[in-house]
């Protein structure tokens, strides 16, 4: 048989195998939510699943929330919103077990003729692992993810405009088991779910914050990477909602608690499956290839600020003293800096970037962290010297802060000529008029605090 015949037939098996009868197929949309359709079984298997399924681009041509933008130059009213194809990538065909008798397909955009939508998120990590492996590398990523959970419905919580979100625990409890143990009907259920869709939970924890929680993926290639940590964002909200919670990877839900990370762990193989920062001679010490892509990660990481802090919000975890990397600084096993160095003599070593949020799209994170280490590979760049101690304290770390808006980041992400040639210009722009968007909304917003300051005293 050919390959469009054997896949046919992996696919007519996997199904009846698992007695699905329904397939999601998804894709991210710039923010990185999942978007797309459930399709019955029987059409997916003999239709969608080869010539994929239309859809109309106005998923680049709104915000989270659906409201439409009015800046973008790729679609909008002008260009009437006409259609894409979301086309199906068999191998990310997979169980989704919290969702009885269905499956899951991550799918590649494309235009009606097959190319590939440049502005896409899959598409701009495909672009930049490409570049990777003409260098000589593959890419490796694993994320880690923070995450709260509220008592209450999202439609409950959206009933009372989301104020004074109770968390389903109080008080500060890192690391305690004795606490879990209330909330592992949950976790405990999180971590088997997608551990039966084929994605490995290395571990669970309860975080600093009320009702906080951390989840770390096993690692694996830059794209799947991707496409499990936005499975899992999708998953635990679906999963919370199912037993009447919120859950919410926002960045700072409240400013006295802990905001939430996005950290990524990241390394380089060679393409004959060697790992590329191990230091066979010195284990304290990153190989010459990993100091090189610390570097790059150094030099454009103000211009992908924009990226893992994409929020209004997200600034307000970045600030110095919350865990969160805020300064273009690296160190040993350190974390107070922006980039972790792990060293190792084998493939243990790896890079830990502490800058995202968990509400950053996990596809433009591990892009950003690729294309800027390949950046500085390509370069054969030189990183500063390691930061001992505490960055929130150093006074070189002070004079050396990230941008601290997304305004200032959006601003140093156009500006950047590196961030145009490894991420291409029409995604750039795009991003960044995106961005302008979302600037605009907080700027024309009432908010609680100024009607409490302003609203009797004025």
């Amino acid at each position: 048989m050919g390959s469009a015949e054997d896949a046919k037939v992996a696919v007519h098996e996997f199904m009846s195998a698992n007695r699905i009868t329904t397939v999601r197929i998804q894709a991210p949309d710039i923010d990185g939510l999942l978007r797309g359709k459930r399709i019955p079984v029987d059409y997916f298997s003999s239709s969608v699943a080869y010539k994929g399924s239309n859809i109309a681009n106005i998923l680049f041509g709104w915000d989270m929330v659906d409201e439409l933008l009015d800046n973008l130059t790729y679609t909008g009213w002008h260009t009437g919103y006409p259609d894409v194809t979301l086309l199906p990538d068999l191998s990310t065909m997979r169980v989704a077990p919290w969702e009885p008798g269905t499956a899951m397909v991550t799918c590649d955009i494309t235009e009606l003729d097959g190319t590939p939508v440049s502005i896409s998120p899959r598409e701009v990590l495909k672009r930049v692992i490409r570049r990777a492996e003409s260098s000589g590398f593959a890419p490796m990523a694993a994320y880690e993810f923070e995450f709260y959970v509220f008592e209450g419905s999202p439609k409950e919580l959206a009933d009372r405009k989301w104020r004074d979100p109770q968390p389903i625990t109080h008080g500060s409890r890192t690391y305690s088991l004795y606490r879990g143990t209330g909330t592992e009907f949950l976790l405990g259920e999180i971590r088997q779910t997608l551990h039966d869709c084929g994605i490995d939970i290395e571990a669970s924890n309860s975080e600093h914050g009320p009702g906080q929680f951390e989840v770390n993926i096993h690692y694996a290639d830059a794209l799947a990477a991707a496409d499990q940590a936005s499975i899992l964002k999708s998953a635990v909200k679906e999963i919370a909602a199912r037993h009447g919670y919120t859950a919410s990877f926002m960045a700072k839900v409240n400013q006295a608690w802990a905001g939430s990370s996005g950290h990524l762990h990241q390394s380089l193989s060679k393409l004959d499956g060697s790992p590329a920062f191990a230091n066979a001679a010195d284990g304290d010490s990153l190989s010459a290839i990993g100091q090189q892509y610390v570097a790059g990660m150094l030099e454009l990481t103000a211009a992908f600020t924009a990226f893992y802090c994409p929020t209004v919000n997200s600034y307000k975890r970045t600030e110095g003293g919350s865990w969160a990397g805020s300064s273009v600084t690296w160190g040993r096993d350190n974390r107070t800096v922006a980039v972790r160095a792990i060293p190792s003599t084998g493939p243990a070593a790896r890079i830990e970037n502490r800058i995202p949020g968990a509400d950053a799209n996990p596809y433009l994170v591990i892009a950003a962290n690729v294309a800027s280490g390949i950046y500085g590979v390509e370069k054969a760049l030189t990183p500063p010297a390691a930061m001992i101690g505490n960055a929130y304290e150093d006074p070189e770390a002070k004079m050396k802060l990230l941008p601290g808006s997304l305004e200032a980041a959006t601003a140093a992400l156009r500006a950047s000529a590196p961030a145009h040639d490894l991420l291409g210009d029409d995604f750039v722009e795009h991003f960044a008029l995106t961005r302008d968007w979302e600037i605009r909304q907080f700027g024309r917003a009432v908010t609680d605090w100024e009607t409490a300051r302003y609203l009797e005293m004025t």
